[in-house]
């Protein structure tokens, strides 16, 4: 399976890479220069696409599925005005249903355990919305805190969690996101993931 990353060189991007390649998934990602890209295919990138002016249109071709996470800073501040880029993420919708790619597995802006009247800051609510309402085989996460701390392969996930204050580590969101994919339990569904208990891929049968 072609798997389109978006983000890629983002925190929980480079764990998906490698995790991709691990899994056997053929990896293309993004890059603004030569270097960049090098580092991307250390990770495990089987292609990486040079593209200044954000053009991402090869990186469909031939695409199964697309995995967004370029811009859905989970860490950032309530308060920041551009979490999100809803035109990017908009345009990205709009090439996958014309590449007919189906499955697009979206990493939120929106923290798990955000106030209702903070979703809106932004607009970073908007790309789920632009999700329900397509025709895309979506699949949207929300977390809680991501931190930089080593995996353990275990999550609690759900519709709705209970995790004020919570954190999850980089690695274990990426390894959600790639058991993601070809999990119909996660198909058209948006849910909630934080640090657990359960195997990541129990957790995600449950759902």
């Amino acid at each position: 399976m072609k798997v389109c990353v978006f983000g890629g060189n983002e925190d929980v991007g480079g764990y998906i890479l490698k995790q991709l390649n691990a899994a056997g998934y053929e990896a293309v990602t993004m890059a603004e220069t030569e270097n960049s890209a090098e580092e991307l295919k250390m990770l495990g990138a089987a292609e990486v696409i040079i593209s200044e002016a954000g053009d991402f249109s090869r990186a469909f071709s031939g695409a199964d599925a697309i995995i967004y996470i370029a811009g859905a800073s989970i860490n950032a501040a309530e308060s920041q005005d551009a979490l999100v880029d809803h035109d990017a993420v908009s345009a990205a919708l709009e090439e996958a249903e014309r590449e007919k790619v189906g499955r697009f597995v979206y990493l939120s802006a929106v923290r798990m355990d955000e106030p209702e009247e903070t979703k809106k800051t932004g607009g970073k609510h908007k790309p789920e919305e632009w999700m329900e309402e397509s025709g895309l085989n979506y699949t949207v996460i929300r977390t809680s805190k991501a931190v930089s701390k080593p995996g353990k392969g275990t999550i609690e996930a759900a519709e709705t969690v209970d995790g004020v204050d919570a954190e999850v580590p980089y690695e274990d969101i990426a390894a959600a996101i790639v058991e993601s994919l070809d999990n119909k339990n996660t198909f058209r569904k948006t849910f909630e993931m934080t640090a657990g208990e359960t195997g990541i891929k129990v957790a995600l049968d449950d759902l």
